[in-house]
């Protein structure tokens, strides 16, 4: 996964209005955040051209939409790692909890158990959330992360291991994000129908079952082509014309 901008030193222009609706949207967490909201309650064990779109209700997310090519990647690159010193991106990027770009070349950012290690890594190296990593010593969490184990069962470690503990944490100052680039690849899709690639199901799908159980201070932001309808309709309900 990349550690540095994708533009490699290139200055990146426009989309300012775009910048300008995730501050919003981080504002409107931080709000939702200070506020009493009824959440669904997480068990763990509980059974077996780019546009914007954001989600209604007391969970909600951005989704970044766009034909290949629009600058979706670009775009989150620069959200990041700042390309201009005065620009708005300037300062949201200190908001970014983890990141995670998937690539349809690269099978390694499709795994989902490799995922959910790497945001786990990322949240411990932040610095973010104060008491993060000493819940993660729990040997129960600990045998979760073991390679093999989370690709089999990849929904029991994304809440074991990342969503429980920060539900249990006290909040941040500051709303964060967790951004998912290309959050549609490794997907099979069709008009009407989606399917996964891989025995454990896709980083999309993953991310579509949980977030609703996402701590209200976070913004989940994803990216992803405009035709891939049946995984946009994971995230928004409802099909982007």
């Amino acid at each position: 996964m990349a550690q540095t901008s994708l533009l490699q030193g290139k200055q990146f222009y426009c989309r300012e209005w775009v910048f300008h609706k995730l501050q919003h949207c981080l504002q409107e967490k931080a709000n939702c955040s200070s506020s009493t909201v009824n959440k669904p309650s997480l068990v763990a064990n509980s059974g077996n051209n780019t546009g914007v779109v954001s989600g209604k209700g007391a969970a909600w997310g951005v989704l970044l939409v766009g034909g290949p090519g629009s600058g979706k990647t670009a775009l989150c690159t620069e959200l990041l790692w700042p390309s201009s010193p005065a620009n708005l991106q300037r300062g949201l990027h200190r908001q970014a909890l983890a990141f995670h770009f998937c690539r349809a070349q690269d099978s390694d950012t499709l795994c989902v158990g490799g995922f959910i290690r790497g945001l786990v890594a990322q949240i411990c190296r932040s610095g973010l959330i104060q008491g993060y990593e000493d819940k993660l010593r729990d040997p129960a969490i600990q045998s979760l992360l073991q390679p093999g184990e989370c690709e089999r069962n990849p929904a029991e470690a994304f809440k074991r291991c990342i969503l429980l503990p920060l539900l249990g944490m006290k909040p941040p100052q500051q709303s964060l994000f967790l951004l998912v680039d290309s959050v549609d690849e490794g997907c099979n899709v069709s008009e009407g129908e989606q399917t996964s690639t891989g025995l454990s199901g896709t980083v999309a799908e993953l991310l579509a079952g949980h977030f609703e159980f996402f701590p209200p201070w976070l913004l989940l932001l994803c990216s992803a082509r405009k035709q891939s309808k049946a995984v946009t309709k994971m995230f928004t309900g409802e099909y982007r014309p």
